[in-house]
């Protein structure tokens, strides 16, 4: 923003502490700033800036560098290590003008530097332009705040979409993880119960973040929650979702899908995707994906033959079905978890309940990501047979 536009902006009532020792200073610079519509407050000497500036918190201090007792760097120090006074602009105001005073002064946080003697037009001036710059800093924060609040609100909505409690059965247990990039996301997973000791397992992943892609992904959950009959044949299931959304196969959005029919009774699984990454298997500490051919993704056009194939599970068999933002997560220099690392995880996982290998699994993944948050939403179901 240039000086000019910044000036030109109104900013609203606030208040400016002026701090100098000298009498005369000081006088000038309450004159000049008189009748601006600003609060003005003044003090003779650090120690009285500082309780003002702790009681009135003020937007803007005029701040002599030179003073005794505590000079103008130690009150510029303080008033930026104290929560209540930190985001305070600090203008400092000294009659000498070497760089190092003036680098000092900004490496302690002040914004600008006036060299005496001063010049009203200049004091006017640039006092204008800061406190135009603080108000719309505090307004884009306000913005900001609220748009995350509302977000975050978004976020709990989200989360009633999911399962609020996973099917259970004496021969099959479940552990879940879901954790969206940003406050909402495009990833979802459900278990349907579908009798006869069977379970439908879905998980979606919409393309993008946010909005958009959290609406998509409502709207897949509806779609899912009203198919006529039991959800027992996957390629059924999946061409019904995508002939739901037929209004946006012209659009840049579309979504990988994976549908399973699980029958814990006799151990099988049937399983078809829509472009989804494939679910790993353990058995016996040795972990593979399991082979399947996949159709195109949803939400782009008409899929037409989905291949199904059917499985033989054994006893202790643990399942992994994720979205790609497991794969995917990054360290701070790019290097991605990847499916090996996953492969890994679950081999070291442990052979306890489902969520004790999910759990396990996230563990890793947080470890190798070192603190680096993830840029896509992440979702983990674990199936694990008895």
């Amino acid at each position: 923003m240039s000086t000019d536009t910044a000036s030109a902006i109104i900013a609203p009532p606030s208040t400016i502490l002026a701090v100098d020792d000298s009498p005369t200073n000081l006088q000038v610079l309450v004159r000049t700033l008189s009748g601006s519509g600003h609060r003005i407050l003044a003090a003779r000497d650090g120690a009285t800036a500082l309780e003002i500036a702790r009681k009135a918190r003020p937007d803007l201090m005029l701040l002599d560098v030179m003073m005794p007792g505590l000079d103008g760097f130690d009150v510029c120090r303080r008033i930026k290590s104290e929560r209540e006074t930190r985001d305070t602009v600090v203008i400092f105001l000294s009659a000498r003008g070497e760089v190092s005073d003036k680098l000092s002064g900004f490496e302690l946080g002040a914004i600008d530097y006036i060299t005496k003697p001063i010049q009203a037009e200049e004091v006017v001036a640039r006092v204008a332009v800061h406190l135009s710059r603080l108000h719309l800093v505090r307004a884009l924060r306000q913005s900001r705040d609220g748009l995350d609040r509302e977000l975050a609100s978004a976020a709990r909505m989200q989360r009633l979409l999911l399962p609020t409690a996973i099917p259970a059965h004496p021969a099959v247990h479940f552990g879940t993880y879901y954790q969206t990039s940003r406050h909402a996301g495009g990833d979802y997973y459900d278990v349907l119960p579908l009798g006869q000791d069977r379970f439908g397992i879905l998980l979606v992943d919409v393309s993008g973040h946010g909005a958009p892609a959290a609406i998509v992904m409502a709207m897949i959950r509806a779609v899912v929650h009203s198919y006529p009959g039991v959800a027992d044949d996957p390629p059924a299931l999946l061409h019904y979702i995508n002939r739901h959304f037929r209004f946006l196969w012209d659009s840049p959005m579309y979504a990988t899908a994976l549908y399973a029919v699980l029958d814990a009774g006799r151990r099988t699984l049937r399983l078809s995707s829509a472009g989804h990454p494939l679910p790993l298997i353990r058995r016996d500490r040795s972990v593979s994906t399991l082979p399947a051919d996949t159709a195109m993704c949803v939400l782009w056009d008409e899929l037409g033959n989905i291949p199904c194939v059917d499985y033989a599970l054994e006893a202790h068999d643990a399942l992994a079905f994720y979205t790609d933002g497991i794969t995917d997560r990054q360290t701070t220099d790019g290097t991605m978890f990847d499916l090996d690392r996953l492969s890994y995880a679950l081999s070291q996982a442990g052979s306890g309940a489902a969520p004790d290998i999910a759990a396990a699994i996230i563990r890793e993944l947080d470890l190798f990501a070192g603190g680096q948050e993830p840029d896509d939403d992440q979702t983990l179901l674990i199936v694990g047979l008895d």
